[in-house]
């Protein structure tokens, strides 16, 4: 992406929207594998993730069957987790700082989208 060319108002929107999503969803990722250490909520929690994660799955759309993919692995992940505590642990934390930098890269594309527009 060049600064000297405005960038399609689409393309910046999809940065912004990829940025705040992908962030937020790292940061959630990061809390959930914090809360897989207290045992009832933890399955209660993996459990649910598991179960909303079907439902995304039958879902219509591509991204509600996307979602409903990544809901049901970090789902797993987290019923998963009773048994391999340590693997379990560093992949919902790579995973979830794998997400929020990539959250921060489509924000910084996005702020560059907006500057060259304006």
């Amino acid at each position: 992406m060049s600064d000297n060319y405005p960038v399609d108002s689409g393309e910046v929107r999809k940065n912004g929207m990829r940025g705040v999503i992908s962030t937020g969803a790292g940061v959630g990722l990061i809390l959930f594998n914090s809360l897989l250490h207290i045992p009832v909520v933890g399955w209660i929690l993996g459990g649910g993730l598991v179960a909303l994660g079907v439902m995304g799955i039958v879902g219509k759309n591509r991204t509600d069957k996307t979602t409903g993919m990544v809901l049901l692995g970090a789902g797993a992940l987290g019923l998963a987790s009773f048994l391999l505590k340590g693997l379990t642990g560093f992949v919902l934390g790579a995973a979830g700082i794998g997400l929020i930098g990539f959250g921060v890269f489509s924000l910084i594309k996005f702020a560059r989208g907006l500057k060259s527009r304006g």
